[in-house]
């Protein structure tokens, strides 16, 4: 179900992930280009993101204002802090501060689910 024809905002959501990931690597955007990403919840300074990512497919540098986290579900990506090269995989979770994880790049067919947070306006 697209974005426009479900809640992004409730008292209690619930998701099903695998059905979500089928979904997405239905969708036009991943076969054209390798990627595709929806938003499950989105409620003040939150977002949770669920994206796919072929073998291969860089996403480049991510910049965070605010600290997110970085799930994946399946799959493994590679990423650069300063020179520092890391990987994660299936089942591990990264979280970092504002800054940037730079060279994103999905090592294997990837799924993640991005969890934002940010300031809430005062």
């Amino acid at each position: 179900m697209s974005s426009l024809n479900r809640p992004l905002t409730g008292p209690n959501l619930t998701f099903n992930l695998q059905a979500q990931l089928e979904e997405l690597r239905r969708e036009e955007a991943y076969t054209r280009s390798g990627r595709a990403g929806r938003t499950l919840a989105k409620h003040g300074p939150l977002r949770l993101t669920l994206t796919v990512l072929r073998n291969g497919v860089e996403v480049g540098t991510h910049h965070a204002d605010t600290p997110m986290t970085l799930q994946v579900l399946e799959g493994r990506l590679r990423y650069r802090v300063g020179s520092e090269q890391c990987e994660i995989e299936a089942g591990e979770v990264l979280y970092f501060g504002p800054g940037h994880a730079q060279d994103i790049q999905a090592l294997e067919d990837t799924a993640l689910l991005l969890t934002i947070t940010g300031h809430s306006p005062s």
